[in-house]
């Protein structure tokens, strides 16, 4: 069996859940099954584990390389045009990628495609060959407070109608799936995804002694990141030695101007980490806490029990299913919830490694292999209809 795969979010993420999804698929995919990852040019970090040949873009002429040092609004803009004005110095390297994969796909020496997003541009090229859809979350469709995007929703259910078949991280992402855009449960497949950390032996420095952990974006609504500062906010005053430490970006100035309103700005880190030393990170904190309404499947839990840190998290959406027992929860909306979850693993050592321990034996219902071999068998009954 020889299986496509697009370029698509191996040019959206150098680094993501998404892209990582794919990347250890496609490095767990048994002997008998091929891989073709059409990709030419990339920065997408995981795509160096995959013996893919294709050239590191930042080492090119492109946006990312492009007034390196410089950051300002309008710049995206300023390469856009710079790009159809001077295609030789400034290449489209998405459009060149695509057109790889439109010859590809062409030709036809695949059994199945696996696109890795949602545009739809293979559609009219497929000559007849099925396509398998992941869709990782929906949302899109059920938070447009948060992000508003009504023609990618279109553009999705478009490509989840067209798909032989689909697959769902979670149980949870399935039912969604089905209520929003009406899709036949037969046609949705969950294959769960599992823990990518490594011990690289370090963790980053000058992190405080005793810290809450939190991981990922804050920006966008649905995370709650604001409600879970504001509700531990009355923790951090009174024990002026606990912190909170998160990856991403750096502060705004409105999050400090947010954190010095609440007196706790002095208690809030940005730690940045690479692969190496994010199962310290992870180790070293207290707890990790996860408060999003909503997630598709959410892997920095299964990361967390790798770890043994004990997971604080929200009870909604795929939470209690990925989580199970090994989980503290809280109301989403619950300060008082949140607080009584933190505490009782600050305050209770025994409590603690009993949720250390059950979060091990969880982790063992986990694991890309698993997943890659559930994977190879939606391929097969796909092709069994042909």
């Amino acid at each position: 069996m020889k299986v496509l795969y697009d370029h698509q979010i191996f040019e959206h993420q150098r680094i993501g859940g998404v892209s990582r999804y794919f990347a250890e698929i496609i490095s767990h995919l048994p002997a008998d099954v091929e891989a073709d990852v059409s990709v030419q040019y990339a920065f997408n970090e995981y795509l160096k584990g995959l013996n893919v040949p294709f050239k590191w873009r930042d080492q090119l002429i492109s946006y990312y390389s492009f007034l390196p040092n410089i950051d300002f609004k309008g710049k995206k803009r300023l390469y856009s045009f710079l790009e159809r004005k001077f295609p030789e110095r400034y290449p489209d390297y998405y459009k060149i990628n695509q057109i790889k994969t439109i010859e590809k796909l062409q030709k036809g020496d695949f059994d199945i495609f696996h696109p890795t997003f949602f545009g739809g541009y293979y559609l009219e090229h497929l000559k007849g060959k099925p396509y398998v859809l992941t869709v990782h979350d929906m949302i899109i469709e059920l938070y447009p407070e948060f992000i508003n995007s009504p023609g990618f929703i279109q553009r999705k259910k478009k490509l989840v109608d067209n798909a032989a078949h689909i697959i769902a991280v979670s149980e949870n992402t399935k039912r969604d799936i089905i209520n929003v855009f009406g899709t036949s449960a037969d046609k949705i497949s969950v294959t769960y995804h599992a823990s990518s950390l490594v011990d690289g032996g370090s963790k980053p420095q000058n992190l405080p002694e005793k810290y809450l952990l939190y991981v990922g974006d804050r920006r966008l609504g649905y995370k709650n990141f604001n409600f879970f500062i504001s509700s531990i906010q009355p923790l951090l005053l009174v024990d002026k030695d606990l912190y909170v430490v998160c990856t991403g970006d750096h502060f705004t100035p409105e999050e400090y101007s947010y954190f010095e309103a609440l007196g706790i700005k002095g208690q809030l880190k940005i730690i940045f980490v690479d692969d190496t030393e994010l199962l310290g990170l992870y180790k070293s904190a207290q707890m990790f806490i996860y408060p999003s309404y909503y997630e598709g499947f959410g892997i920095p839990i299964l990361e967390a029990f790798q770890a043994e840190c004990p997971v604080v998290l929200s009870n909604t959406s795929c939470f209690p299913e990925v989580a199970g027992e090994a989980g503290v929860y809280f109301d989403s909306k619950s300060p008082q919830q949140l607080r009584a979850a933190v505490l009782s693993l600050l305050n209770d050592k025994e409590y603690k490694q009993e949720m250390i321990r059950k979060g091990k034996l969880r982790l063992q219902d986990f694991s890309w292999q698993k997943s890659a071999l559930q994977t190879v068998e939606i391929y097969k009954k796909v092709l069994s209809k042909i």
